[in-house]
């Protein structure tokens, strides 16, 4: 066998958008002996019903949460169950653990985590998503707005 391919995919924003994809493509990978590794931010209590509910297979799973949690890095939680801790320790967890582990290419749907990645890094977009729709379409349209009343100040 050629080297193995190491694979990692976010599940949020990236499976979830198109399961049917990921999971022939994560069969496809395991039958010829490489590796999936989903690399999330929830926990892994909760996100193997997710993937076993898309019928996902995959050979490893790293959640932020988990990790931090056995670091004892102060997490709090919203109202909706959601954990939240230091914004850089979040978002360049994910490039930690692809380094450590030498993930060949990681498939995220965040703009924000590739600033930290120093291993092969891909931004997964869908217009269907509901993340774009929800959080980045959002955030650029926040931004939008910004530069258009700092242009209109200026021109004043």
């Amino acid at each position: 066998m050629a080297q193995k391919i190491k694979i990692g995919l976010d599940l949020h924003g990236v499976v979830d958008a198109r399961p049917e994809l990921f999971r022939e493509l994560a069969r496809a990978l395991i039958a010829n002996g490489h590796e999936v590794h989903i690399i999330t931010g929830g926990r892994k209590e909760n996100e193997t019903a997710l993937l076993k509910s898309f019928d996902i297979p995959y050979t490893h799973f790293f959640s932020i949460t988990d990790h931090h949690e056995s670091l004892g890095t102060p997490i709090e939680w919203d109202e909706n169950g959601d954990p939240h801790l230091d914004t850089y320790l979040w978002d360049k967890t994910k490039a930690e653990y692809c380094l450590e582990h030498g993930i060949d290419l990681h498939v995220d749907d965040s703009d924000i985590y590739h600033y930290f990645f120093k291993t092969p890094y891909t931004r997964f977009y869908t217009k269907d998503s509901y993340r774009n729709k929800k959080i980045h379409l959002e955030t650029l349209s926040d931004h939008a707005k910004k530069i258009r009343s700092a242009t209109k100040a200026a021109k004043k």
